[in-house]
């Protein structure tokens, strides 16, 4: 009897442990997984970037700008702003081309939205638009 008990209250516990970290990575925006992988190493975790290495993404005049200069950025990597004035990171980033558009566009609209950012929505559409045009 106390080992149908046990085994009843191991079989609860792991049940609750599962559910609670399920529903914790439910409550994740989309795109944050993809921001802490491939972004947060150089921009930081807060999007406030390192001076003269990686600029800042929170309040960013290219991340709340126009949707399709900040696509290009993602889908060019750092070539896209070497004709920018103020453009005076010595770090170059990466092209992203790599990520599918669905992916771009939840990464490019939880930077938007978060951050101190407030800027509408990008959709994968708009990614594959632009990607089209490059």
């Amino acid at each position: 009897m106390k080992k149908r008990m046990v085994v009843l209250l191991l079989g609860t516990c792991l049940i609750l442990i599962s559910w609670t970290s399920l529903a914790t990575y439910e409550k994740q925006p989309k795109g944050k997984k993809t921001y802490d992988r491939t972004c947060s190493p150089c921009h930081g975790a807060d999007a406030k970037g390192i001076p003269a290495f990686s600029p800042a993404l929170s309040r960013s005049k290219i991340v709340l700008g126009p949707a399709t200069k900040l696509i290009r950025v993602l889908l060019r990597g750092s070539d896209e702003l070497k004709t920018d004035p103020g453009h005076n990171n010595k770090n170059s980033m990466p092209s992203q081309a790599n990520l599918k558009d669905r992916r771009i566009a939840n990464l490019l609209t939880y930077i938007r939205s978060n951050f101190g950012n407030k800027a509408p929505a990008i959709i994968a559409d708009e990614v594959k638009l632009v990607r089209e045009k490059l």
